[in-house]
């Protein structure tokens, strides 16, 4: 059965390649390949990106899946990380992966971390009504506060870890989506980021969504970048995925 669904989510990710060009056009996608990632991740100096990096992967992924069961679907999980799981094993795994499937390193970072999690973290069936009642069991989720993004976002030393968890979180809702549709369980969109978008739009976008919300501020980062995406980038029922006006 692993060997199967295993099958099945190398199909997606294959297939995730033709759809992203055109989902692209309605969710910015983080240019950086999984050749980039690792060498990020292995270099003492760049931890905090890269570290931020895949807990705004993980955390986005927890995310997505709140918000497809709040509009009543049933999403399928990528993967399913132990609460207990530190940061820095993710990070050795992610490493060690990257550096035995060469064929991953010039493709989207994103789709690099989806799959190396969803092989060593595979979700048990019948997981998604666990994300209803105990996510944090199902799902690791990082300890960053909103307080701590917007920390991060407003001072230039912690910019690079600001920039690398709101493009994980971003990344996240696109491998996100492209897996459970896949696995037959339609996954919404939860915010559409047109591809243009700067990164310094986005974490001016951040800081001011948590100055008017600050309810936020002592809530887990990766809620309130949702919501704050949500809130500014909807996407449009009843209209293609490529189509975002």
């Amino acid at each position: 059965m692993r060997a199967i669904r295993n099958i099945g989510f190398a199909l997606a990710l294959g297939l995730a390649s033709l759809c992203v060009g055109h989902a692209a056009h309605a969710q910015r996608v983080s240019t950086v390949s999984g050749e980039e990632l690792a060498r990020s991740c292995d270099k003492q100096s760049r931890f905090a990106a890269c570290s931020a990096y895949l807990a705004g992967i993980t955390d986005g992924a927890s995310w997505s899946q709140s918000f497809g069961l709040l509009l009543g679907s049933a999403p399928s999980p990528a993967f399913c990380i132990p609460a207990q799981v530190k940061g820095v094993q993710i990070r050795s795994l992610v490493v060690g992966w990257l550096a035995g499937h060469s064929t991953a390193l010039g493709q989207p970072a994103g789709r690099g971390v989806f799959q190396a999690l969803h092989d060593n973290y595979t979700c048990p069936s019948g997981v998604a009504s666990l994300y209803a009642e105990r996510r944090a069991q199902a799902q690791r989720i990082s300890s960053l506060p909103g307080k701590g993004l917007v920390a991060l976002c407003s001072h230039n030393a912690g910019l690079p870890a600001c920039n690398g968890y709101l493009a994980g979180t971003m990344d996240s809702e696109i491998w996100s989506r492209n897996f459970s549709t896949i696995e037959g369980a339609h996954n919404p969109m939860a915010f559409c980021v047109p591809k243009e978008m700067r990164m310094s739009q986005l974490r001016a976008l951040i800081v001011g969504w948590y100055a008017g919300h600050e309810d936020a501020l002592n809530e887990p980062a990766g809620r309130g970048v949702y919501r704050a995406l949500h809130d500014n980038y909807p996407c449009y029922a009843g209209t293609p995925s490529g189509d975002n006006r």
